[in-house]
């Protein structure tokens, strides 16, 4: 004999809430694999972000055309992502546990110092934090938080450049459609 029914219903109900594909979704890490397009129409220029790290008139002319494509192999642990275009090639290691490592890639006209990647605390974003000199000498940070929209079909990159002693940032938002 059940002697408080209504209670019974509502744990129940709140045991299918819990447990629920939704509520589970909502922790578990983007899936990054495949490859991935810059759509450069939906994107902003990351010409005033990279003339600022000193990257040449060049190179900041063909980022703003170049048919980039980036391949990304995710495991627990780490993200690899391997960029193209014709002319350019940038790989990536991106050591998920927050640790800082040393780099030395030359990413968006400037040279990066250390590096670290991690989840965001909803886990939706992978931040990826590089210490950076740009070619006028300058130290800074750039952050760039990788994002999935669009039933997973997108990738949302932002970039913010924090350089020290200079009281603004500089951003820049690309997208980037899944093609495998």
């Amino acid at each position: 004999m059940i002697r408080y029914p209504l209670l019974y219903l509502v744990a129940a109900v709140a045991c299918c809430d819990v447990f629920s594909p939704l509520r589970m979704s909502a922790t578990t890490k983007p899936d990054f694999n495949g490859t991935w397009e810059l759509d450069h129409q939906a994107s902003s220029s990351l010409e005033p972000l990279m003339d600022k790290i000193g990257a040449g008139f060049v190179e900041r002319k063909l980022a703003a055309v170049a048919p980039l494509k980036a391949t990304f192999h995710q495991s627990e642990d780490v993200v690899t992502v391997a960029t193209r275009a014709p002319g350019f090639s940038l790989n990536e290691i991106l050591y998920l546990d927050g640790r800082s490592h040393p780099t030395n890639i030359e990413l968006l006209g400037g040279t990066t110092l250390n590096a670290s990647a991690a989840w965001s605390n909803d886990r939706q974003e992978l931040i990826s934090t590089y210490q950076i000199k740009t070619k006028q000498g300058q130290d800074g940070e750039l952050i760039i938080k990788r994002y999935l929209t669009n039933g997973m079909k997108s990738e949302s990159v932002v970039f913010i450049l924090k350089l020290n002693g200079q009281p603004n940032e500089i951003s820049a938002r690309q997208i980037w459609n899944k093609q495998s």
